[in-house]
């Protein structure tokens, strides 16, 4: 049997139940889509899937989730004897009992079970009990009226269960942030579509493989579509040629691709853009730049990384596995970044762009 955690759910009053139910639904599609069967049961705080043990790293990814432990199942009196089976051969210089009654009908409190198991291990063993750093913890949930005994606790995604929040269209680049900005909106609890503008090379090779790895935190698969970048930021540049104002490129690249984007969220249903925009990061994400391209996109952006720094992304990106597939594939720069870019442009030379490709009928 696996233990399975929640915990912001539970603080989710008049929704709790429905969430709940949404968590269960998505841990039995992540284990169908491994091939694995699970009976699970939802019990008050908890979440229990029989299903074989391997399935709880399965489990750890889905969001929603805090920690999953694979345990035993038995009746208190069976206790003494599983133990002695069990941690036959260990030999930790330090451990502890940690046990939590759910069940508050049964007859002994969490501190009698404590200190009757933690007697028996002592005599048994000889081992020293250390409550504050102990090399071996002895897990206890009494759920029901029976026990279930476990020694680890695998740590899960945390935050909402997908498809609770709607759908985001995310933009997935050949980089490092925007994966895990998906990644976060999962977390909380946002179903995604992803959108990659390709410009050839091996962008498009990375954007697949993170795909395939946030697949694993995503209850259903997720829909990758693919633009064509060229042909997108082509009517683009064509107007900064005619105005010579090509130090532009960067910042209306990234409006045609919020205004493509903000095309597909419509026609999906989805109710925001989400982007890996970091401040200050490159040039196209100083605060003058993203002020201008979100008052061009005519739809709501979320930027989770906004306030992150690279270092933070990195870590962010080796977690959850998406940090490999960029090593894997190593990403070159965008061919349409011309020698100079503007950091700081000002409004009205931009406005007189936005109003040049208005009379273009670009945008």
């Amino acid at each position: 049997m696996i233990i399975v955690r929640y915990g912001e759910i539970a603080i989710k009053r008049g929704k709790r139940k429905e969430f709940e139910r949404k968590l269960a639904k998505n841990i039995e599609k992540a284990l169908e889509r491994k091939g694995i069967t699970g009976k699970i049961k939802l019990i008050r705080g908890r979440i229990l899937v029989d299903a074989p043990n391997e399935a709880a790293e399965i489990i750890a990814k889905v969001p929603g989730v805090v920690s999953v432990s694979p345990a035993e199942v038995m009746d208190y009196n069976e206790l003494p004897n599983y133990l002695r089976e069990a941690l036959k051969g260990k030999s930790p210089r330090s451990f502890k009992v940690e046990t939590q009654r759910l069940d508050k009908t049964f007859l002994r409190t969490s501190i009698e079970v404590n200190k009757e198991v933690g007697a028996f291990v002592v005599n048994e063993f000889g081992w020293k009990v250390d409550l504050e750093n102990p090399e071996l913890v002895i897990g206890i949930e009494i759920i029901g009226g029976k026990v279930y005994v476990f020694f680890e606790k695998i740590k899960g995604v945390g935050g909402l269960p997908v498809g609770t929040q709607g759908k985001v269209v995310v933009l997935l680049s050949g980089g490092i942030d925007s994966p895990v900005a998906a990644f976060l909106m999962l977390k909380r609890g946002a179903e995604i579509i992803a959108v990659h503008f390709d410009q050839g090379m091996n962008a498009r090779k990375v954007v697949e493989k993170v795909v395939e790895i946030l697949n694993d935190y995503s209850p259903s698969p997720i829909e990758l579509i693919v633009e064509n970048h060229f042909e997108i930021l082509k009517p683009y540049v064509l107007t900064l040629n005619k105005l010579g104002r090509r130090e532009w490129t960067c910042v209306v690249c990234k409006v045609a691709m919020l205004r493509r984007a903000a095309e597909i969220a419509r026609e999906r249903g989805a109710l925001a853009i989400v982007t890996g925009d970091s401040l200050g990061q490159v040039a196209s994400q100083t605060l003058t730049n993203l002020y201008f391209e979100t008052m061009s996109a005519d739809f709501p952006i979320h930027r989770p990384l906004i306030g992150l720094d690279k270092e933070e992304i990195v870590e962010i990106a080796r977690e959850i596995g998406t940090y490999g597939a960029f090593l894997e594939y190593p990403y070159c720069d965008c061919p349409f970044r011309p020698e100079r870019v503007v950091t700081q442009g000002k409004l009205e030379e931009f406005e007189r762009i936005r109003k040049e490709l208005k009379k273009e009928k670009i945008i």
